[in-house]
């Protein structure tokens, strides 16, 4: 009886954490096939920027101990920047955000960014709420390619790996500078290294054509675009700040 009853109330938490967190999660991980896809206005791309020129402006301008390599951010091709993140689940759990992605020009400075939404759903007795930030470098056209192809990322089979902080680089630096994509993330004030497990980035496809028109491609956009509305050229100036000597 009290196996049948446990059961029961698996079952029930399984099915109570479906109808809360899978239609979130699937609205933000399928804008083209959502009815009615979020707009710049409900994104609010501007406040995300904010909040990523913040996390920068904390994390690059803090202590040479606790910073990302500088020569790591250097030589990134493209910078991926997801505020806030958050983990939830009952019996089934996942991981939602909104986020940015901006990349290099041939001159070195980075050109507007493509707005990007995270996503992911986990199975597994689970409880609670979590919130991190993510910054993860792109460092090759592999990686730009990973983190975009709408695909559930599996870090180990990527080659991702997880960066690291400070002088802890030492003398391997040169191996990170090979990964297609280092990551890190930042939680109640710590920031680490952090391998991405299981998350699809996809983007939001009618937020970027209302804020900056049309255009052809996602290469065209993040590669020759330079000019955007005011309220997201903060972050291009901040990264340009931190990776121009």
């Amino acid at each position: 009886m009290n196996v049948s009853l446990t059961h029961a109330k698996i079952k029930l938490l399984l099915l109570l954490s479906l109808a809360i967190f899978a239609p979130a999660i699937w609205a933000d991980s399928h804008d083209e096939v959502e009815r009615e896809p979020v707009t710049a206005a409900e994104f609010e791309p501007g406040t995300y920027v904010q909040k990523a020129v913040a996390m920068l402006e904390e994390q690059m301008g803090g202590s040479p101990d606790k910073r990302v390599p500088k020569k790591l951010l250097e030589a990134a091709k493209c910078v991926a920047i997801f505020p806030q993140v958050a983990q939830a689940g009952l019996a089934i759990g996942g991981k939602f955000g909104r986020g940015m992605v901006s990349c290099r020009h041939e001159d070195g400075s980075f050109g507007v960014p493509l707005f990007t939404r995270l996503s992911s759903i986990t199975f597994g007795l689970q409880a609670g709420v979590q919130q991190v930030s993510l910054l993860m470098l792109i460092m090759s056209d592999e990686g730009l390619g990973t983190l975009l192809s709408g695909k559930p990322i599996v870090g180990a089979e990527a080659g991702i790996a997880a960066g690291p902080v400070g002088r802890e680089a030492g003398v391997d630096l040169d191996v990170f500078l090979q990964s297609p994509i280092v990551t890190y993330s930042r939680s109640q004030g710590l920031f680490a290294g952090a391998l991405l497990q299981g998350a699809a980035i996809t983007r939001a496809k009618k937020v970027n054509q209302e804020l900056y028109g049309d255009f052809e491609t996602t290469e065209e956009l993040l590669f020759q675009r330079k000019e955007g509305p005011q309220n997201v050229s903060p972050l291009r100036v901040t990264l340009d700040k931190y990776t121009k000597s």
